[in-house]
């Protein structure tokens, strides 16, 4: 069988949007991802137990243990939902490393109890994997994480945070990063913004759709149909007032 080319002029399916969100606890990130179409979202830490007073509608599948990730795939199939949301990623790879523990085997965790090299390495491949069959199953996935600052030569980086390097590996895996924050308004208040500008020396962000300018409103379902052109997304005047990159 030849190999099928697909010409990108070609009418295309709609695309997934798989993304990360990243910043400060409180800045409003679970509730932005609440903003996607039809959500399930998996808790990792209890998050959203004061969603439905402040009358947010979401699913919730709350996620106590690692194995209670079991039957979220055949979820992913069921149609039922349009998108999946990991909240946070670092607290579920927190609850990966506590069950590969609890399990005890010895070549996977060392003798005080912490994961030996080949531990660390199996964590890796198996969020890794959890990620992609989550990101390729024609869903949007948002990761939600928290931020860690790390000095790069003489500066401050802003990134997401997880254990070892599987930061960097998650970044690579997904069309968009971008830093959550609050910033002053035109009128003298404050409002959210999310960072997607690449070139930014402060920030971990990226775009790979090139939909989206450097500072986008906290809003998925806006975001989704700019990435399918469906949208002319950003008005300029948004941009009044953002911090310099």
């Amino acid at each position: 069988m030849g190999i099928k080319i697909i010409k990108s002029t070609d009418p295309q399916p709609k695309p997934s949007v798989n993304m990360i969100v990243y910043g400060q606890g409180g800045v409003g990130k679970t509730t932005f991802a609440a903003t996607a179409p039809k959500p399930l979202l998996l808790d990792c830490e209890n998050g959203t137990k004061y969603f439905g007073m402040r009358g947010i509608k979401v699913d919730v599948a709350r996620i106590q243990d690692w194995s209670d990730l079991e039957g979220v795939f055949d979820i992913a199939k069921s149609g039922e939902y349009e998108t999946i949301i990991i909240d946070p990623i670092g607290e579920l790879m927190e609850k990966l490393k506590r069950f590969m523990i609890a399990r005890g085997d010895k070549k996977l965790v060392q003798a005080d109890g912490s994961p030996s090299m080949a531990g660390w390495g199996g964590m890796k491949d198996t969020l890794r994997a959890t990620v992609k069959i989550l990101r390729d199953s024609g869903l949007n996935l948002i990761l939600v994480a928290h931020v860690s600052e790390d000095k790069d030569e003489d500066k401050i980086v802003k990134r997401p945070m997880l254990m070892t390097k599987l930061s960097e590996e998650l970044v690579n895996m997904v069309d968009i990063v971008g830093y959550m924050t609050v910033v002053p308004d035109t009128d003298g208040g404050e409002k959210r913004i999310i960072i997607v500008y690449p070139a930014s020396e402060k920030y971990v962000a990226k775009d790979r759709t090139g939909q989206l300018g450097k500072f986008i409103p906290p809003n998925f379902s806006d975001i989704a149909d700019a990435v399918r052109g469906t949208l002319q997304y950003l008005a300029p005047e948004y941009l009044l007032g953002q911090p310099g990159s």
